[in-house]
């Protein structure tokens, strides 16, 4: 199926997430003209006034359209009208909640729900691509071994099948992960003679990086710059800072993937892993003693990033190979987050 071009218009949607903004930055600064798809009127202007302020010359080729509800029926009929591509980034992101319908339905119905929007109202799009997960692939404590795009976390989603409710947070959101990629890519052969799209998948390990909608403060941050930002520069520090070891990618390397997953044609009908190397917290202790800055941050052990166990670990020779991809490292990483938070004045606290 050929890829699609900077004259193209894009779906994005989950357009005011950490990775759906993130993605629709990068389409707008790459020329694309982008529909950027949330739940709500409110958010809605408070994302146009964003990309009016952050790119007042591109704002003209940016629009929104509410879709309050992902796993409704036709959810997405209008937002795919008109559009050469869909990013389709929008899916819960929590542990916390009881039920594991709360986890799988609105990622498997919000997937599965895109799709069949495409197929039926989509005359133009020439290629969706989803974004999932690591998750989909292992579970956290998964044996050490090299991971690739052709292993499936079944375990989370059969855990969860015999656990129910008592499953923990974590390994429902797994097994949502697993489902709802499954699907899609289930969708796209049972539907094989009639769809005239293709279909990638995006599955980023821990994502590290700054938030993508400047905000005011920390407290104002989505839960996973949030969390970078607690485990490195709380004061006080953390006890222990969990987990110890695990996968990671630069946000803007997996971004970068989610828009040459758009313009690659041997993209197409594929699986891409998303990650840089596993790191330790120690690593990124490490990282700011190498650049001499914030003298009371604990230093932890200097050589403790050497002692990483054994670990479950991400192939990336995939991306590299049909992407093209260069991976960020964790100093690359730090740095920027370190300047983007000490510009904002947030680690004062840390300074000498």
């Amino acid at each position: 199926m050929p890829s699609v071009s900077s004259s193209a218009t894009v779906l994005v949607t989950g357009a005011n997430g950490f990775y759906g903004l993130w993605v629709v930055r990068a389409l707008l600064e790459r020329g694309y003209t982008v529909k950027g798809a949330v739940r709500s009127p409110t958010a809605a202007d408070t994302l146009k006034r964003f990309v009016k302020d952050k790119y007042p010359a591109r704002a003209a080729k940016f629009q929104t359209i509410i879709v309050p509800d992902i796993t409704a029926a036709g959810a997405f009929d209008d937002a795919v009208k008109d559009v050469s591509a869909v990013v389709h980034t929008a899916s819960p992101m929590t542990f916390a909640e009881e039920d594991p319908e709360a986890y799988t339905k609105p990622a498997v119905g919000g997937t599965i729900g895109i799709l069949q929007s495409v197929s039926k109202h989509g005359t133009n799009v020439k290629r969706v691509v989803i974004t999932s997960s690591v998750a989909a692939v292992f579970r956290t404590d998964a044996p050490p071994g090299l991971y690739a795009e052709d292993v499936w976390n079944d375990d989370a989603v059969r855990i969860v099948a015999e656990q129910g409710r008592k499953a923990p947070g974590d390994i429902k959101y797994m097994a949502s992960k697993t489902l709802a990629e499954r699907a899609a890519w289930g969708f796209m052969h049972e539907h094989k003679d009639a769809v005239k799209f293709d279909l990638c998948t995006i599955l980023p390990s821990w994502s590290m990086g700054i938030p993508s909608n400047d905000p005011s403060s920390p407290a104002e941050m989505g839960s996973t710059p949030r969390y970078l930002y607690d485990q490195l520069f709380a004061v006080p520090a953390p006890a222990q800072r969990e987990p110890p070891c695990f996968n990671y990618v630069d946000v803007h390397d997996a971004v970068e993937m989610h828009v040459r997953a758009l313009e690659v044609e041997a993209a197409g009908g594929e699986r891409f892993i998303a990650s840089s190397h596993v790191c330790s917290w120690q690593d990124w202790l490490n990282a700011a003693s190498a650049l001499g800055v914030l003298p009371k941050l604990d230093k932890g052990d200097p050589k403790a990033a050497e002692s990483c166990p054994p670990h479950p670990t991400c192939s990336n020779e995939k991306a590299q190979r049909l992407l093209g991809m260069k991976f960020r490292t964790v100093p690359e990483t730090f740095k920027e987050v370190y300047e983007y938070f000490d510009a904002r004045g947030w680690l004062a606290d840390l300074q000498g």
